[in-house]
């Protein structure tokens, strides 16, 4: 067992947060190989607000700032993915047709290029699988096939920010509010702790969870009766990474900073990790992941306590 977490520290330590995660003194004891990480209070962050929960029970492993309520950029697209599924009478295969209306213009004021949204390189009148829009609006974070998803459904005369507030509510997530389905708008909000909520239910569907494990994904599109192909690339850096991820929802704005809501079996243990507001892209995964090692450690350290008492 200290081999272990000997050999997790040293991964560690190639993250300019290890030192800011738990200090050596917390983690071994001089007198012996007993772990003592009591004194710990869990990583220091950059982001705003931050909770880390178990899966099935609910129960709190970490917060910071749980309920406040913060833009949350395209997390929003767990949520729009949720309610396609819920309203969907459309068959996978089913040939979409993309229209103006589900353009993006973007106009780049700051000059940057991390500012420009993500998208599916389409035209007016390009045709793709609902299968294709679906998967590349969560792997992708494609806002065009977001907006795109959206309008494929039509539920009682009601717009599909409706519906996405109406899932809100029914999920119990009451600090939820959403103007759009892309996230695109920092009128999306919410806080770490309704969308533990959204996370939860989300992973409840297996085409939301298989999209948000897969690396890559190659789409077709026609244009003009001609066949092309898109390679897109997850946007959660953190796949494959030795804490497990099974998928995961990034999301940025100038207004919301770098977020993260998703899901790792780490060391058998089913977490859920949101990270509102970070600094920076590199800080939105490194904090996510010690947040997830942390969480872990303090579970393990806790059983071992228990079973020991007993």
């Amino acid at each position: 067992m200290l081999f272990s977490i000997l050999a997790t520290i040293f991964f560690l330590s190639a993250s300019p947060l290890y030192q800011e995660v738990i200090t050596w003194n917390n983690l071994i004891e001089s007198s012996g190989p007993e772990i003592n990480s009591s004194y710990s209070l869990g990583p220091k962050l950059s982001a705003r607000s931050a909770l880390v929960v178990d899966f099935n029970s609910g129960k709190i492993l970490f917060e910071k700032n749980s309920e406040e309520i913060l833009p949350i950029a395209s997390i929003s697209k767990l949520m729009t993915a949720l309610v396609f599924l819920e309203n969907n009478k459309k068959d996978w295969n089913e040939i979409i047709q993309v229209s103006e209306q589900d353009l993006i213009k973007f106009t780049n004021k700051g000059g940057g290029e991390e500012m420009q949204p993500a998208l599916l390189d389409v035209l007016i009148g390009d045709e793709l699988t609902l299968r294709d829009v679906f998967n590349s609006g969560l792997i992708r974070s494609a806002n065009n096939a977001s907006k795109i998803l959206a309008r494929t459904v039509v539920c009682c005369g009601q717009n599909f920010a409706d519906l996405m507030n109406e899932k809100a509510q029914e999920l119990g997530m009451r600090d939820t509010y959403f103007l759009e389905p892309t996230g695109l708008s920092s009128s999306n909000r919410s806080s770490a702790r309704d969308l533990t909520k959204l996370v939860r239910a989300a992973f409840q569907h297996k085409e939301i969870k298989e999209a948000l494990s897969q690396a890559t994904y190659d789409l077709e599109l026609k244009r003009n009766g001609r066949a092309l192909y898109q390679r897109v690339y997850n946007t959660d850096q953190l796949l494959g990474n030795f804490i497990k991820i099974e998928g995961a929802k990034t999301g940025y704005l100038d207004a919301s900073g770098y977020c993260f809501a998703g899901v790792s079996n780490y060391d058998d243990q089913k977490l859920i990790v949101i990270v509102l507001g970070a600094d920076s892209n590199e800080n939105r995964f490194q904090e996510a992941k010690s947040l997830i090692w942390w969480a872990t450690q303090q579970e393990k350290e806790a059983k071992n306590f228990q079973e020991q008492e007993e």
